[in-house]
């Protein structure tokens, strides 16, 4: 049975228990809830022992496999990928302020997860000024940084690592390459293996949030569901419409027509990963894309450009923060916007990878881990529609590469 169908079993499972408990003895509902909150606990911690390694070392095998020679035209894909990426988290941060669905609840929900953090989340931190974070950004002691939850440092330190294996002799750059490749594919395996145990975590943190939260949370779910659909429209059909359109003159209603398989496909399976060889097949045969160009682009895209994950983070976030009466200042915001970036270039192209990069940026936010069990409900559509967002946004830098080889046009 495919995975996202387990999850929405397990949903239904959840919520059906957290009914059943309204009719139960008080000591066995106590019962119940601390055991499905331990169940749960130990989900979200295997997924945030795995999130930091995961994201370091996807970086580093990610720069350091990039081809020796990009040249100029790998220069544009990848800065394109940067300010496409860092447009979209900042959609994401315009729609989540202007309709605020954290807000549309009818009752207050934050109460119920007092509580809950001492099992899996971090003690809030506190907001440091300019200078100290300037300073974190290069810490004396990466493995303190490490449980800290400083990724920022982490990235940048990835970052560093994979530029430093590219300047290696051939000999010694491909024993790195297999070294985090392996690493990597290590990583990727137990997350799939966690993800196996989805199902179960999910069934806990639903039965537990729901029999706290009664059917609260629904109303600022569903405006939650439509933010993020309204900024992944406004994302690729404005902002990278308006790409296609003025820099790689190609008509957005053509261009779609042409990548039409690759979205379904990108849609219905949520991964990124999987639709490669169909974005191949659809750029070079039905949009008729040069294949040196799309061979450099969209695998390059691929591992690093994750536009609808990361305006999916940001507005996720800034909803729970909303949600819970988290007051997040507009340094905070700016945390969530970098934060967002940063894990979206290091997650993977596998489904739910997403659920890894938010717990990350729950904790370095002070924000009870817990409070991801509310995404769980809306997670696999938001998915779906995410990961399209992704492979259309590979699509259209393959486009406007393609005009810059063809036409050499001066960067």
């Amino acid at each position: 049975m495919p995975l996202h169908r387990q999850i929405f079993i397990a949903l239904i499972v959840g919520m059906m228990l957290a009914a059943g408990l309204n009719y139960v003895e008080p000591a066995t509902k106590a019962l119940t809830l601390e055991i499905t909150r331990v169940i749960g606990n130990l989900f979200l911690n295997a997924l945030k022992a795995v999130a930091l390694p995961l994201v370091v070392v996807t970086l580093i095998a990610g720069i350091g496999n990039l081809n020796q020679r990009l040249g100029r035209l790998g220069a544009l894909a990848i800065s394109f990928y940067g300010l496409s990426t860092m447009l979209a988290v900042l959609v994401g941060l315009f729609v989540a302020n202007a309709i605020a669905p954290g807000l549309h609840a009818t009752a207050p929900v934050g109460g119920w997860l007092a509580s809950a953090g001492s099992a899996g989340a971090l003690p809030a931190l506190a907001s440091p000024g300019w200078a100290d974070a300037m300073l974190a950004i290069v810490p004396s002691n990466l493995f303190k940084a490490a449980g800290e939850g400083n990724l920022l440092a982490l990235v940048l330190f990835a970052l560093l690592m994979g530029m430093a294996i590219r300047t290696l002799p051939e000999a010694l750059r491909e024993v790195q390459r297999q070294f985090w490749d392996g690493l990597q594919q290590v990583l990727l395996t137990l997350v799939l293996w966690l993800l196996k145990a989805a199902p179960i975590g999910v069934a806990a943190l639903v039965c537990n949030s729901a029999s706290q939260m009664g059917w609260a949370a629904l109303q600022p779910l569903a405006w939650f569901m439509a933010t993020v659909i309204v900024g992944l429209l406004l994302h690729a059909g404005v902002s990278l419409g308006l790409v296609l359109w003025q820099l790689a003159r190609v008509s957005p209603r053509d261009h779609a027509r042409a990548m039409s398989p690759a979205l379904w496909m990108a849609f219905s399976t949520a991964s990124s990963t999987a639709t490669l060889p169909l974005t191949l097949r659809c750029l070079n045969e039905r949009a008729g894309v040069d294949p040196g160009v799309t061979s450099l682009t969209v695998p390059l895209g691929a591992t690093l450009n994750m536009d609808g994950t990361a305006l999916y983070e940001c507005v996720a976030v800034l909803f729970l923060a909303q949600l819970l009466g988290f007051d997040l200042s507009l340094a905070d915001q700016v945390v969530v916007v970098a934060l967002s970036l940063a894990t979206s270039i290091g997650m993977a192209g596998i489904p739910a990878a997403s659920l890894v990069a938010i717990a990350l940026i729950l904790q370095r936010l002070g924000m009870p881990a817990e409070a991801l069990g509310l995404l769980l409900i809306t997670d696999r559509p938001l998915d779906m529609c995410r990961t399209a967002v992704n492979v259309w946004s590979d699509s259209v830098a393959a486009r406007m590469v393609a005009r810059f080889a063809q036409n050499r046009v001066s960067i």
